[in-house]
């Protein structure tokens, strides 16, 4: 699409609206209460890319399932508010974008934009294949996804290099266009690397923080001969298949966690002298073990030798001691 510019008057909006339409992918239009009277939508080629340099009146745009059927653009759009600000729908995601930052988002996928008042816009367009070849390297197992990068660090200097782009853009040679298209590339994809560590670590953070209280809850109630863990994923608001993922990656189990911690407190009961007026099975039972047999056989297996074994030598150490 060669470069265009339009402006009019009242009488002149049908017109204005149209070319808003087909500007830079096909949309549909709302207005914001009143007709536009001012849009200029400047492309400035380079290299592989499109850079998209945007002033319109406050206006909704709707990018709906026929208007991608129209014009079969899958390019990935990432855009940067110079002035003004947007609200963005697009999919599951909803964000406002203010001037500085960063949005990255799909002309495949219907959108809704509303400019809430005058605004400047600069909409980068990478072609679907320099996308996944360029951007995603080897990133590509990360599922594409829209998301607003807020200001500041890699943002602000792609944000600032858009903005010179856009007033520079006439004043560029071939090669130097495909130089700085390679540049965009490069940064676009570190910029997704490092949200994508971010989403890691508050992701692992999240889940340590989760694992952490499961844990807690269970030390609070693992003497419960009940407690099973379909009730500890109830009791947490998780499924039993992530309760098991979680003590999957901590390499345990949740049965195995519980036995192990029950035994343990078994044990520092019968080696407390302070228990011996109790029966072993009484014991036992207190910590959560409701089949007495069961229960000898495991602690045996784990200690290597029987619960009335382990009492008698702590009775006769603290008689020795006496």
């Amino acid at each position: 699409m060669a470069s265009t510019g339009a402006s009019g008057s009242a009488s002149k909006d049908n017109g204005l609206e149209d070319i808003v339409r087909g500007a830079h992918v096909a949309v549909d239009i709302g207005r914001q209460g009143k007709p536009i009277k001012h849009f200029t939508c400047r492309e400035l080629p380079l290299g592989k890319l499109e850079l998209f340099d945007i002033f319109i009146d406050p206006i909704a745009i709707y990018r709906r399932s026929e208007d991608i059927d129209k014009d079969a653009n899958d390019d990935i759009l990432l855009a940067t508010q110079v002035e003004g600000t947007v609200l963005i729908r697009t999919g599951d995601s909803e964000f406002t974008q203010h001037p500085g930052s960063l949005v990255i988002m799909s002309a495949a996928e219907p959108y809704t934009i509303i400019h809430t008042q005058e605004s400047h816009r600069l909409i980068l367009h990478i072609p679907n294949q320099v996308y996944r070849d360029r951007v995603l390297g080897q990133q590509e197992g990360i599922r594409f996804r829209p998301r607003l990068m807020p200001v500041g660090g890699l943002v602000s200097i792609v944000h600032q290099m858009l903005k010179a782009l856009a007033f520079e853009a006439d004043n560029l040679q071939t090669t130097e266009q495909y130089t700085l298209a390679e540049s965009l590339l490069q940064l676009t994809s570190a910029l997704l690397r490092s949200e994508a560590d971010q989403e890691y670590e508050q992701h692992h953070a999240k889940q340590s923080a989760l694992f952490r209280r499961i844990i807690e809850f269970m030390e609070a109630n693992f003497t419960d001969c009940e407690l099973t863990p379909e009730k500890i994923a109830t009791a947490n608001g998780i499924s039993m298949r992530y309760l098991h993922s979680l003590f999957h990656q901590a390499g345990m189990t949740v049965s195995k966690w519980m036995w192990e911690r029950r035994l343990k407190a078994t044990r520092e009961d019968l080696l407390d002298p302070g228990m011996g007026h109790r029966r072993v099975s009484e014991i036992a039972f207190r910590r959560g073990f409701n089949d007495p047999a069961h229960f000898s056989r495991a602690f045996k297996k784990r200690f290597d030798l029987s619960p009335s074994r382990l009492r008698q030598l702590a009775l006769e150490q603290g008689a020795g001691a006496s």
